[in-house]
């Protein structure tokens, strides 16, 4: 199967998810960052390869991995079976998502020993958003999806989810420039459409030397019950003034 994310598939899911992050919307801005051209957001990948595996049942688990940028307008193939999935660009075999299926194991995230006490950026700096899951954006994604496969309601929904902590990662915390390389979630209950949802990110290390920020990713309904739980490795490398000493 090949899936080529267009300029427009980045702007949907860009207004569907609220994850507006210049890195996947404004060329200009991606033209100066050090990915050179406008890349598709790492929840998309996610969605699109969850909806390859043609799964029986929404996966209690989800690990992807994303070792490279997928530009816009470039050929991706899938490759895969089972639990373990690729998107990989046809052009030069370079793989931009990897997922793994149901292997996820739960871990206690702690908040590490601050490295510099000088950096915008903090230990234990937390952000959060909320938003109301509408019917109509929930069909809307269902439609981007199924270009790959399974439009379970579920998965759907779980892709919503990934939407939303996406959002935060790449307009709040760690901000506008944000690139996703790693998300590993527990999905804990579905989501219920029209009522909301509130997505809480917290920094639980900082690695200054690589541009690298950990955090903790919780996703709430509107009684704050948990629907999913994971943690997130991000470079901030193209947020402007992350990593520069006060």
């Amino acid at each position: 199967m090949i899936l080529t994310p267009s300029q427009n598939d980045l702007d949907l899911f860009a207004c569907l998810s609220g994850d507006a992050n210049p890195i996947h919307v404004d060329p200009d801005f991606a033209a100066r960052s050090g990915f050179g051209y406008t890349v598709a957001h790492g929840a998309m990948l996610t969605a699109w390869l969850i909806a390859a595996a043609k799964l029986p049942n929404a996966p209690a688990a989800t690990a992807a991995v994303f070792p490279a940028p997928a530009y816009a307008g470039q050929a991706l193939k899938v490759v895969g079976d089972g639990l373990d999935w690729q998107l990989q660009r046809v052009d030069d075999q370079v793989c931009v998502c990897q997922l793994t299926l149901n292997r996820y194991q739960e871990q206690h995230s702690e908040i590490g020993q601050l490295i510099e006490p000088n950096l915008p950026l903090k230990l234990g700096m937390t952000a959060n958003l909320d938003r109301l899951v509408k019917q109509k954006d929930l069909e809307a994604l269902s439609a981007l999806q199924a270009r790959a496969g399974c439009t379970d309601p579920t998965i759907v929904g779980q892709s919503i989810m990934l939407g939303l902590i996406s959002t935060v990662l790449g307009m709040d915390l760690p901000g506008k420039g944000t690139n996703y390389l790693k998300q590993e979630t527990s999905w804990i209950r579905p989501l219920i459409p029209g009522r909301r949802i509130r997505a809480y990110v917290t920094i639980t290390r900082l690695r200054p030397d690589k541009k690298l920020v950990d955090l903790s990713t919780v996703v709430c309904d509107e009684h704050g019950q948990p629907l999913a739980r994971g943690r997130a490795l991000v470079s901030a490398r193209d947020v402007l003034g992350a990593f520069e000493a006060s």
